[in-house]
Parts: C-alpha cells; structure tokens; sequence
C-alpha cells in the first residue's frame, strides 16, 4: 500500500470514488454531443419548415391567382356569348329587315307599273281627243272653206243675169246647209272640249283620292308595324335563327318563268327543285326536327317578280313550314292561296 506523503490513506471506497471522476465527464460529454445533435436538428428542421410555409404561402397565390384568372375568363367567355347571341339576333334582324324592304320596294314598283299604265291610257285617251278635235277642226276649216267658195258662187250667181231663180234658190239652201252643219261641227267641238275638260278634272279627283287612299294606307301599314312589333316584343320572342334549323330559299323570275334555289342549314350551294319537290323536304325536314325550321326566303336583287307573288310566296313557306308563325297567335292576314309553280 502506498502513502500519500507520509501518512496511510484511509478513506472508504476509495476505488469507487475513482471510477465515478472518471465516468460523469464522459457522461456529460455525451449529453453535451446528443443536445447539439438535438439543437441542430431543431435548427435544420425550423429552417425546413420556413421554406416549406414559404412554398405554401406561394402555391396559395397561385392558386387564388389562377382562381381569379379563371373567374376573369369566364365573365369574358360569358360577356362574349352575350356579344355574339346579340349580333346573331341583329343579323336575323337585318335579314327580316331587308326581305320586308324588298317586298316593300317590289309592292312600289308594281304601283308605279299601274300608275304609269293609267297615265299612259289617260295621255292615249287626250292624244285620241286631240285628234279627233284637229279633225273637226279641219272638217270645220273645209267647211269655212266651202262656206267661202258657196258666198263666192252666190255672189258671180247675183252678178249672172242669165241665172235663174230655181238655181239661186239651190245655192242659198246649200250655203243655209253648210253653215248648219258648221254649227253643228262647232257644237261637237265644244262638246268635246267639255268632254275632255270633265275628264281632265275626273283624272284630278281620282289622283287626289289615290293620293288619299295611298296615304291612309302608310299611316295604316306603319301602325300595324309598330303594333306588331309591340306586340311581339309583349308576348313573344323576336324571330331568330338560333337553336332553329336553317333552311334558306332563293325565288326569281327569269325570261318569264319561276325559278326556286334551296339549300339545308346553309350547307353546300343552292339547289334548283320544283314547287312539290321543295314542299316535300321541307315537310321531311319539319317533322325531322324537333326544334322547328328557320326559313330564310332570298330575293335576288333584278327577280323579276311582282308584289303579290313575293309576299304569296314568302307566306306560303312561312305559314306552312316556319317554327316563328307554327307557333304564333292567329292574327288576321290577307287570304294567300299555294303560289302557282
């Protein structure tokens, strides 16, 4: 046994007392290393995390960005939806609009036709007076004329010893003759010149009353068109292609026959067929679609056609086969039989 210094050790375990200096340093060694293990994976881990809220907070920007983009783009999908039913309307518009101008231009053509036909018959009938008048004017001038020659006999007769009474007598019953038939002819003449003036003013009163009736009848047409259309505006839908199966009709006169072009939902070109023959597909395609046909009637600019037959047959197609008048109230329309072929 050793001393420490020059006495004995003689403390109780003292070998215990030893081991344990030498196992708390390692000990605490080892928590120290293990805590800064820990710290720094707390401090790994906090970092981890900031990005990651970071990469969140930007995933919900872009998401609310693309959430607004889309709600940006559906008002302008909707916004151009409304735009273009709208221009679809103002186009069916436009076509309604220019078929009625059509029929209106054709109705005054055909009018300006009888006005000018009665016009020409009234300046046939003047020209027809004013002949017979020059007539009776030179039958009246020979008649002067033979008046002259009869004074100018009667006057060598009464100078001529040698002429017998009997014969003056002859000459002054032609020359009486003569100038009653001059009386006469001034007769006929002035009452043809009342004749021709009694017409004059009966062709005023019947342009006057035209005038009238013409103008009653516009006041009369634009009031049924503006209460039509109130109307439709009231109750109704204005006419339009869409949802509608579109069938367009093309109708003219050429070299004085009738000529129909159709063609189905504006597919291909036109088609030329008969009155039966377009009356079956259109009746084919009504009860095909469920929807109803648009029928659009097309008049070439120069067709050809009257008034009367136009409208006969746009009503024909639109009464028979159009989805805008199957469905509308009865409204009262003058009487329009099937359009002869």
């Amino acid at each position: 046994m050793k001393n420490s210094g020059s006495f004995i050790d003689l403390r109780l375990n003292r070998r215990d007392a030893q081991g344990n200096e030498s196992f708390w340093p390692t000990f605490t060694d080892v928590m120290t290393v293990i805590m800064m293990i820990f710290l720094i994976s707390m401090v790994v881990v906090l970092l981890r995390n900031m990005e990651l809220v970071k990469e969140i907070r930007a995933t919900v920007e872009a998401e609310r960005q693309a959430m607004e983009l889309a709600r940006s783009t559906g008002e302008e999908k909707e916004s151009l939806a409304t735009q273009l039913n709208t221009a679809l309307e103002q186009l069916d518009a436009a076509d309604r609009r220019i078929s009625e101008l059509q029929l209106q231009v054709m109705r005054l053509q055909e009018q300006n036709s009888v006005r000018a036909q009665a016009i020409a018959d009234r300046d046939t009938r003047l020209k027809n007076l004013l002949e017979e008048r020059n007539q009776l004017a030179q039958q009246a001038a020979q008649l002067k004329q033979d008046k002259q020659s009869a004074e100018k006999t009667a006057a060598e007769a009464r100078k001529q010893e040698t002429l017998s009474r009997r014969e003056l007598a002859d000459l002054q019953q032609q020359y009486a003759n003569l100038k009653e038939q001059l009386d006469r002819q001034n007769l006929q003449i002035a009452m043809l010149k009342a004749r021709l003036e009694s017409q004059d003013q009966e062709l005023a009163r019947s342009r006057q009353q035209r005038q009238t009736v013409e103008e009653k009848y516009l006041v009369l047409a634009d009031e049924y068109d503006n209460l039509k259309v109130r109307y439709d505006k009231l109750v109704r839908p204005a006419r339009t292609a869409k949802g509608r199966h579109l069938v367009e009709v093309r109708y003219f006169k050429k070299n004085g026959k009738r000529h129909i072009e159709w063609r189905d939902a504006s597919k291909g070109e036109f088609k030329a067929t008969s009155r039966n023959k377009l009356d079956q597909a259109l009746a084919r395609l009504k009860a095909e679609q469920p929807d109803g046909l648009y029928i659009k009637v097309i008049l070439p600019k120069n067709n050809g056609l009257s008034y009367s037959e136009a409208w006969k047959f746009t009503n024909y197609l639109h009464k028979n086969y159009d989805y805008y008048f199957q469905e509308s109230p009865a409204i009262p329309q003058n009487p329009a039989s099937k359009p002869s072929e």
